[in-house]
């Protein structure tokens, strides 16, 4: 507030500055969790996930032999989080902020990454460990390595796939207030997001209690997740500062 006052130019220019940068994250966030992420799960991760590859032998085989590739693709996903992350500050602090709705959200996406990277590094580093102390076992696998595999492997699922994005789906619904609370942000949008984050948590919902049945929900969710981050970072650019 005394910077605006006393060089309003510089304020100006700088707030300018701010709204570009969260402008830029949100459309980073749209790109490289809509888009990336889904390109790197399929052809970079492969046959290492279980959508892809249900044998569990064979997964740790593939992750044995694709070490390299695996945790590259593993070490993308911190890309994923932080973005996703960043997304949640960018649009939240341009927000009505009473009630302190997109404080809150913020507070809960930030759980949610720091969540996501304790999977992400399990699936990095303790994955590809166990990977190859499996190949180096007789036929079939050791029964007790095959057991903290698939015990790690679940671990590492319920933390990046059910608990994280579970997390960062109530993030957005608590963001959904302030959407609507604020008078400039366009109507369209906060019901974009609405139905996002709806469809989020329902997904999650339903990678607890009926995985089988989440697929076509979180197709969606994704789908939504880049049209609204866009919108809200074109939302930025066209509107003034906010003292």
């Amino acid at each position: 507030m005394l910077l605006r006052k006393i060089f309003p130019a510089m304020a100006s220019k700088e707030e300018r500055a701010g709204l570009g940068l969260d402008a830029l994250g949100l459309f980073l966030a749209g790109l490289i969790n809509t888009f990336l992420a889904f390109l790197v799960a399929v052809f970079v991760l492969g046959p290492g996930i279980v959508a892809q590859q249900p044998d569990l032998l064979q997964r740790a085989a593939w992750i044995a032999e694709n070490t390299l590739r695996w945790q590259g693709g593993w070490l993308f996903w911190f890309a994923v989080t932080l973005s996703f992350a960043w997304s949640y500050f960018a649009l939240g602090h341009h927000l009505r902020p009473a009630p302190p709705w997109p404080a809150l959200a913020i507070g809960v996406a930030l759980i949610a990454a720091a969540v996501d990277i304790v999977g992400v590094l399990v699936n990095l580093i303790v994955l590809p460990e166990l990977a190859h102390a499996l190949t180096g076992t007789s036929i079939g696998g050791d029964p007790v390595l095959l057991a903290v595999f698939q015990s790690m492997e679940s671990l590492a699922t319920a933390l990046v796939n059910v608990t994280a994005f579970g997390l960062y789906s109530v993030a957005g619904l608590l963001l959904l207030p302030a959407v609507f609370a604020t008078p400039n942000y366009p109507r369209w949008l906060a019901w974009l997001g609405a139905a996002e984050w709806g469809i989020a948590a329902l997904a999650t919902a339903l990678l607890v209690f009926a995985p089988d049945l989440a697929t076509g929900p979180l197709l969606v969710s994704f789908a939504l997740y880049a049209p609204w981050v866009w919108g809200s970072a074109v939302w930025l650019l066209r509107r003034k500062p906010v003292n």
